[in-house]
């Protein structure tokens, strides 16, 4: 099982404005962008020159700010089962998203550690 970190996402009060500060400030530059269904906001990923990057996400329906650190795992239930017999849950159901599954747990500071296993179609294209 491999678990990599990979991005952190932030929930922003104003993506274009977010956007532009890793773009025309940090020197990222913007990876692929993705509005959210029913219009209740947007994603875009920003990437650092390191490969590590920034999913900015803006969504009224959160607080502004850190929402989670990314990692990419190659096996999510393995990942699950790893994570029980060490003591940890899950906070929530497997989700389906459109670049694969997800997963949260929390670390022992309570900072949200997102579990995502990728399509193998968006690890060719991105990863």
């Amino acid at each position: 099982m491999k678990i990599k970190a990979e991005y952190s996402t932030m929930i922003v009060k104003n993506l274009e404005e977010s956007v532009r500060f890793y773009r025309d400030v940090l020197g990222f530059t913007e990876g692929y962008h993705v509005d959210l269904p029913e219009g209740i906001g947007a994603i875009t990923i920003m990437n650092s020159e390191g490969g590590s990057s920034v999913e900015l996400i803006e969504c009224s329906r959160y607080e502004t700010g850190l929402y989670s650190v990314g990692t990419d795992v190659d096996d999510l239930d393995q990942a699950i089962i790893h994570l029980k017999e060490n003591g940890y849950e899950i906070t929530g159901p497997v989700i389906m998203t459109t670049v694969g599954r997800e997963a949260f747990v929390l670390d022992p500071n309570g900072v949200r550690i997102c579990l995502i296993e990728h399509t193998p179609e968006y690890r060719e294209k991105y990863m």
